[in-house]
């Protein structure tokens, strides 16, 4: 009975033995059936990513042929590109000779006027010999016939000769007419661009943007390069200073010195420390650049506007810092005048503005639509230089006219020093040695280098140690944005301190921020002006060129006197006044006193700090000292004071003299003359009127001192 039992236990466990194997061995037939399927799906995945990458192979080959057919449609271009430049090229000279043949034609057609002169004045001289002979005929002469003869003939004689030209300082009416041309010339101490329009077209003002045989640069460098005797112009404007070294000529080198720059700094008051040192006279310089910028003016416009007199037919604006006075800009004109820009030193072909107020010109004209709508907008101009930063605060009402608020601010913080404390930088990494062997032996490859960094100082760098650390890093030179950032924060921080202090100092609003000049075409400038300020300035704009807007500000300026619709206020920064005689009264200095009772004082006609408008007048009446008085003059003086006696005072300038004649009258009421200044188009102007008649009268002379000449 136990055997039995023991027998259907072991064939029941034996039973459920197999019951398990086979679920076991279900469940992993099912799990390999699984595996098989999920195998099935890898292999159906590798396939179909198989024919991506085949598809992604394909298109790439396709980009490839593309790209090489870019490349191929690019060279072409290039090709073409230096094919125009060269026709340009060829038609520049073809031009020239066209205007030899044309100047050599004008020149016959003179000699043809100037005989036919000649023969007139020939057929006079033959007039007045019948006159004589029918006089000699007459049996008796008496004394009123020889006076008529004489007087007859010396004016006839008086009509052949040409009357000496005289300068009306009022008088420039007729001369606008001829005006066809307006060129803004943005002349700069170290770089220089100009603009121009053609005054039936206002709305398309042009910018140069070829230089030296290269098209996209909308201005040169401020540099002229002579030979060594300083006669001869070598090169000028960037090619003078900035030399690649795979075009560099030793034989040219050597027949010519170190490029002259910053010489317009001359022209202002610097102290003689801070000017730099010529080895030939400035005013012989800029005369010298202004007539190499002056061929690019004259062919631009030539081309652009044919048929056209440049002296008769052109109206040239240059700009000129806020602080330059009559005597400086005195100087630039005579400049201008010995570089062929002018006919005449006294042309009224020439007229200058300020750098600011050009400016703030070409934002009213291009900015007025961004501005809120109300009547009055504080509007802010920050026109960031290569050399300074100049800032203007200006009231804009109504869109049509604006006025100065607040004084100027300006600082030395422009992009220039930004290469000063890059060259300082390299200065740490290879040394002073390398840097000012390059500076005193080539210059010109310096000044290559702060363009295309590195490439030149290898044959300057001497110290081994910093020659195996350069070696090792294959001489590449890494800059990272906090080492770039370091170079720029010290500039960049300058200018924000000067525009934080003139906000501070406006006391009102500011409207709207523009930023105008060569370095406001930096990106990060931009942005950290935006950053800066941008919770207390309502707009803040850049132009699309900033690097254009004084130039082309001042081409609007000059077409103000063709549209008439803007009109600009100032501040005067001189007080002007004349020499006075009054008598001497108690109070008065006892050696100033004359031996008949009286004394010579200044008498102020505009004090400094008095807002005038466009050709607003300051004048006081004058007259003849005694009845047979036919010539009158008066100088004129300036001062930075507010209060100044006497002329020989502290400060005093003599502006110059004004000379004019008085009316041959002999009733002393019918000679009262107004004499006074127009203080008009940024330049003072001496004027004298006939009170009784109107008439006005021309300026004999408006010279300078010969101290600042």
């Amino acid at each position: 009975m136990t055997n039995e039992c023991e027998n259907l236990f072991l064939a029941d466990n034996h039973h459920e033995v197999v019951e398990k194997l086979e679920t076991g061995f279900n469940k992993l037939n099912n799990k390999f059936v699984n595996l098989l399927e999920e195998n099935q799906r890898i292999k159906q995945q590798y396939e179909n990513l198989q024919e991506k990458s085949q598809e992604i192979l394909y298109i790439n080959s396709e980009l490839n042929e593309k790209y090489q057919e870019i490349l191929r449609v690019n060279s072409d271009l290039n090709k073409k590109n230096q094919e125009i430049l060269c026709k340009y090229s060829n038609l520049k000279v073809k031009l020239q000779a066209k205007d030899e043949q044309i100047e050599k034609l004008q020149k016959d057609l003179n000699l043809e006027k100037q005989k036919n002169k000649e023969f007139q004045r020939l057929e006079i001289i033959s007039q007045n010999l019948e006159k004589k002979l029918k006089i000699l005929e007459v049996d008796e002469i008496d004394i009123n016939t020889i006076n008529t003869f004489k007087e007859d003939s010396e004016q006839k004689n008086c009509n052949i000769n040409d009357n000496p030209t005289t300068f009306d300082l009022n008088n420039n009416k007729s001369l606008k007419n001829d005006i066809k041309v307006v060129v803004g010339l943005d002349f700069g101490v170290r770089y220089t661009g100009f603009s121009y329009c053609y005054v039936n077209d206002t709305e398309n003002i042009c910018s140069n943007n070829i230089w030296h045989g290269k098209v996209g640069q909308f201005k040169t460098n401020s540099v002229l390069q002579y030979d060594y005797e300083y006669n001869n112009v070598v090169q000028w404007g960037t090619p003078a200073l900035v030399k690649n070294p795979k075009h560099w000529n030793r034989k040219q080198n050597n027949e010519s010195c170190r490029p002259i720059e910053l010489f317009k700094l001359y022209i202002g008051n610097l102290s003689d420390n801070l000017n730099p040192k010529l080895p030939v006279e400035y005013k012989k310089v800029i005369s010298d650049y202004f007539r190499e910028i002056g061929k690019e003016i004259k062919d631009a416009v030539a081309i652009r506007c044919p048929n056209i007199d440049y002296f008769e037919n052109v109206l040239l604006v240059i700009t000129v810092p806020a602080e330059f006075a009559d005597i400086q800009k005195g100087i630039i004109r005579k400049c201008a005048f010995h570089a062929e820009l002018i006919k005449e030193e006294c042309s009224t072909n020439l007229q200058f503005t300020t750098e600011s107020e050009a400016a703030a010109i070409y934002c009213m004209k291009n900015f007025k639509c961004q501005l809120p709508a109300q009547s009055e907008n504080n509007v802010m101009i920050v026109d960031c230089g290569s050399s300074i930063v100049n800032l203007t605060t200006l009231k804009f009402k109504s869109n049509t006219q604006f006025g100065e608020i607040t004084k100027k601010a300006k600082d030395f913080c422009g992009s220039s020093f930004i290469d000063d404390e890059f060259i300082k930088y390299l200065q740490k990494i290879l040394g002073d040695e390398p840097m000012n062997l390059l500076k005193d032996n080539n210059y010109g490859q310096m000044q290559y280098l702060i363009q295309h960094f590195f490439t030149v100082l290898d044959q300057y760098i001497t110290n081994e140690e910093i020659r195996e650390s350069l070696n090792k890093n294959n001489w590449i030179i890494e800059i990272d944005f906090k080492i770039m950032k370091s170079i720029y924060e010290i500039v960049i921080q300058k200018i924000l301190h000067l525009i934080k202090v003139q906000l501070n100092n406006t006391h009102e609003i500011c409207s709207a921020m523009f930023l105008v000049g060569g370095f406001s075409e930096s990106k990060y400038l931009q942005e950290r002006i935006k950053q800066e300020f941008q919770s207390s300035v309502r707009l803040i704009s850049v132009p699309t060129r900033p690097i254009t807007a004084v130039a082309q500000g001042a081409v609007i300026y000059g077409l103000f006197d063709f549209e008439n619709k803007i009109k600009v206020t100032r501040v005067v920064k001189y007080t002007y006044g004349i020499l006075e005689r009054v008598d001497w009264k108690e109070g008065d200095l006892i050696n100033r006193k004359t031996h008949d009772g009286k004394i010579y004082k200044f008498k102020p006609l505009v004090r400094r700090g008095t807002f005038v408008a466009f050709n607003q007048i300051f004048s006081f009446k004058a007259g003849p000292f005694i009845p047979c008085q036919i010539i009158a003059s008066y100088s004129i003086y300036y001062t930075q004071s507010y209060e100044e006696e006497y002329c020989d005072g502290p400060g005093m300038r003599l502006f110059g003299k004004v000379k004019f004649e008085l009316p041959a009258d002999i009733n002393h009421d019918n000679r009262s003359i107004s004499v006074g200044l127009i203080m008009g188009e940024f330049d003072v102007t001496a004027f004298a009127e006939n009170d009784f008649t109107g008439q006005k009268l021309t300026t004999l002379s408006l010279c300078l001192s010969d101290d600042y000449f």
